[in-house]
C-alpha cells in the first residue's frame, strides 16, 4: 500500500469541508460540484484537496460511501440496493463492483461475514466484565432532540485525550461567549467513523457542547442537533485507552435486546473532572 502523505495543519483547515462531504454522501459530490461550491476551478480544487488529504476527491468520496455502506450492511437489515442508493451510488451493479474492488468480496458476502462474527462474539463474550476497566449494565432511555455547538477535529480516535479535547472546549466556550450564548454542562463527542476502516489521520469526531436553542454557526463552529429518540447507554470507568471495550459491550447488549441500531453516530460523554469516567450511547429503535 502506498504511504499516505498528509499535512496535519492543512487537514485542520480543511476539516469543515471534509465534514460537509461526509454529511452529504447521497448528494452531488462530483469534482465540478465541489470545486464550484468552494470557489475554485476543478483543477485547483483537485490539486489542493489531493495534496492535503492524501487521496483524490473522487477516491475520498467513494471511500466514505463504501465505509458508510459497510456499516449499514453490518448493523441494518436494509436491502442492499437501498443501501447503495442511500450512499450515493446510482445502481446496485455500480455499488457491487466498487464494493468488491474496495473490500475484496461482495456486499452480500460482507454482510454474512459480519453477522457471523457478531454471533460468535456474542457467545464468546457473554460473561465479559472488562479488561482493565469496569462497565455498568446497559440501559435504554429516550432523549429529546438537543442543539449543540460542535467543532470537527481530525485524527485517530485512540489519541483523543484530555489534552486534545480541552482546547476545543475552550474554543467553543469563547465562540458562545462572543455570541451571547450560555452553554450546558455536558461535554459530548460524536464519532461517525469506523476506526477499523477509516485511516487514523482522517477519522473525524465532532466535539459538542449542548446549548438551549439552535443558532447559526459558521464553517468552524457548527450548530448540530443530537437526534432525539431512544438510546442504548453504558457507563465505563477506566483509562481512556479501554473505552473501546464499552462500545463493544454496549453493541453486544443491543444485539441481545429488542432494539436495533439507528444510523446516527454513537455518542461519548466526557466527564472532565474524572478522566477515567465515560458514558457511551448508541441511538436505537425498536425492531
Amino acid at each position: 500500500m502506498t504511504a499516505r502523505r498528509t499535512e496535519p495543519l492543512g487537514l485542520d483547515r480543511i476539516a469543515p469541508l471534509l465534514a460537509e462531504v461526509k454529511d452529504n454522501l447521497g448528494g452531488d459530490l462530483s469534482l465540478a460540484a465541489l470545486a464550484k461550491a468552494h470557489g475554485a476551478s476543478p483543477f485547483q480544487f483537485h490539486r489542493r484537496f489531493s495534496s492535503l488529504v492524501g487521496e483524490t476527491p473522487r477516491r475520498h468520496v467513494e471511500r466514505l460511501r463504501l465505509e458508510r455502506a459497510a456499516y449499514k450492511l453490518a448493523v441494518t437489515d436494509d436491502r442492499i440496493v437501498d443501501i447503495a442508493l442511500s450512499v450515493g451510488f446510482d445502481s446496485h451493479e455500480a455499488f457491487t463492483r466498487a464494493f468488491r474492488r474496495w473490500e475484496g468480496r461482495s456486499p452480500r458476502a460482507y454482510r454474512a461475514a459480519a453477522r457471523a462474527a457478531q454471533a460468535e462474539r456474542l457467545e464468546r463474550n457473554r460473561h465479559f466484565q472488562g479488561d482493565g476497566c469496569r462497565f455498568t449494565e446497559a440501559w435504554f432511555e429516550p432523549r429529546p432532540p438537543t442543539p449543540m455547538l460542535a467543532v470537527r477535529i481530525l485524527g485517530a480516535y485512540a489519541g483523543l485525550d484530555a489534552a486534545r479535547r480541552s482546547p476545543v472546549w475552550r474554543e467553543i466556550a469563547a465562540w458562545a461567549a462572543a455570541h451571547g450564548m450560555a452553554l450546558g454542562p455536558e461535554r459530548w463527542g460524536l464519532f461517525p467513523d469506523d476506526p477499523t476502516l477509516t485511516p487514523p489521520e482522517l477519522q473525524g469526531a465532532d466535539l459538542c457542547i449542548p446549548v438551549a436553542r439552535p443558532v447559526q454557526g459558521d464553517k468552524r463552529v457548527r450548530c448540530l442537533e443530537l437526534a432525539g429518540g431512544l438510546y442504548g447507554k453504558i457507563g465505563h470507568v477506566g483509562l481512556g485507552s479501554t473505552v473501546g471495550q464499552a462500545y463493544r459491550q454496549l453493541a453486544d447488549a443491543i444485539r441481545r435486546s429488542p432494539y436495533a441500531f439507528r444510523e446516527d453516530p454513537p455518542v461519548q460523554v466526557f466527564f472532565e473532572d474524572d478522566a477515567e469516567r465515560f458514558e457511551v450511547w448508541f441511538p436505537v429503535r425498536r425492531r
